[in-house]
């Protein structure tokens, strides 16, 4: 009994020696870790953990193409019903089920094409087994796009393959006979294809006099002359279906014949339809800010809405489209999009060019967001209008009102917008200082009144 307790006081004092060692050791790795931070990050600076991930703006997809797989059928079964006393029962193969679909769905949550994969593929069905179990169906998959995507087919050519040249010096009927049987021979090899034999009966299994179901034959045919997708999804909830699953093969009761009552083979599973698909995100806004690089399009959104796009003193801060929600006091909303910055050229994708035209085709009103304190800022609008004309033919025409920022610039400033008046007095004009959060109030009702008037 004694010795018994020793040991328990023994092993209890190991216990706590180990774990006094196990924390001096987790104590030294933080008191290094720490260490090594503040050597590594300057005096006067703010350290914030790394959360993982890209940088912002880096993983924004606005156009992307890729592929939709629907998932292929499950094959038909062949079996016979056997019994202790039924040695050659009738056929019991199940039918194969069918393939998933692949689906597209706008979701408001959603923001970028990088949530879509390159190759979209559903589940395959089931293959039938024996008791005439059929196959189950396979799952169908959804993806999530933006709400503004535009989905379109890449149509492929397929070039048929030509018959066998029986030789120069062969007459016409000849030439017509050898493409017959090129046709017959590729048409039966086609058509074994589309089998499933029972073990050993390949080459016993006579084809030729069996009949596609005509459920089969309206499959092929449907996919074969489906019309090219196009579709636009714009509101929460929109799907499409792009790519179709494969039918499932039928087992051998189906075919079933006067002069065949065990037929030893059933029908394979149709492969998935397969699209290339070029998916297109155009951003569905209210309103849509038009801007030089630098011109204060993001302070602005800042300054107006719930947004928060990053704001600094060089050209194409901005990579990719901010939205932003206007709340007036009476609880109406106004969505804003901010657009990375048009330079010269944008029409011919220049800058960011096509980057950002594409987002402000949607945009119901314009608005021009000018630098007044820049050399005749009147010459800046003329250049934006005419980059959006070459774009697309009358996309300036659109309700718009101009934005000068910088009106707190000083003198410059203000003699340019007073020029400016003179120049263009029908011209809808609006001083803002987007920095210091003056005259907002004013831009903001313009902005609301011209939406108003539309509808």
């Amino acid at each position: 009994m004694a010795v018994a307790i020793t040991l328990a006081h023994r092993a209890h004092f190991a216990r706590r020696i180990i774990g006094d060692r196990t924390v001096l050791h987790s104590y030294r790795r933080q008191v290094q870790t720490q260490s090594q931070l503040e050597q590594e990050v300057p005096r006067g600076t703010e350290w914030t953990p790394h959360t993982g991930g890209k940088k912002s703006g880096r993983n924004f997809i606005d156009r992307m193409r890729c592929t939709a797989i629907g998932g292929a059928g499950g094959n038909g079964c062949v079996s016979f019903f056997r019994d202790v006393f039924v040695p050659r029962g009738p056929a019991d193969g199940g039918d194969g089920g069918s393939g998933g679909d692949v689906w597209l769905e706008a979701d408001s949550s959603e923001t970028s094409l990088s949530c879509v994969k390159q190759w979209l593929k559903a589940r395959p069905g089931s293959n039938g087994r024996g008791k005439s179990m059929h196959g189950g169906r396979g799952s169908d998959i959804t993806i999530k796009v933006p709400q503004g995507t535009l989905v379109r087919q890449i149509l492929i050519e397929n070039k048929d393959v030509q018959p066998e040249d029986p030789g120069p010096g062969a007459d016409r009927s000849s030439r017509f006979l050898a493409d017959l049987e090129t046709q017959m021979a590729r048409r039966t090899e086609d058509k074994a294809a589309l089998f499933v034999h029972y073990p050993r009966w390949e080459e016993r299994n006579d084809l030729r006099g069996v009949r596609l179901p005509a459920e089969f034959k309206a499959f092929r045919w449907a996919m074969a002359h489906a019309p090219p997708l196009s579709a636009d999804l714009t509101s929460h909830g929109q799907r499409v279906l792009v790519a179709r699953g494969g039918l499932g093969g039928m087992g051998n009761p189906h075919f079933i014949a006067a002069d065949d009552r065990q037929p030893h083979y059933a029908l394979r599973g149709l492969p998935g339809q397969t699209r290339v698909l070029d998916l297109e995100l155009k951003t569905i806004a209210d309103v849509g800010l038009v801007g030089m690089p630098n011109a204060g399009k993001s302070t602005f959104l800042r300054a107006v809405s719930n947004a928060h796009p990053k704001v600094a003193a060089y050209p194409f801060t901005t990579l990719n489209p901010y939205i932003g929600t206007v709340a007036y006091d009476d609880a109406a909303q106004v969505t804003v999009a901010d657009i990375p910055g048009l330079v010269p050229g944008a029409h011919r994708n220049v800058g960011l060019g096509h980057a950002f035209l594409r987002h402000v085709e949607r945009s119901r009103v314009l608005v021009f967001i000018v630098d007044v304190s820049r050399p005749e800022p009147w010459r800046d609008l003329q250049m934006l209008r005419d980059e959006l004309d070459l774009y697309r033919e009358g996309l300036s025409d659109r309700p718009s009102l101009v934005v000068c920022n910088k009106a707190d610039a000083g003198d410059i400033a203000r003699r340019n917008y007073d020029a400016w008046r003179l120049i263009a007095p029908d011209l809808n004009l609006v001083p803002v200082s987007a920095k210091l959060d003056k005259n907002i109030k004013k831009a903001t009702h313009a902005i609301r009144q011209m939406l108003e008037q539309q509808k």
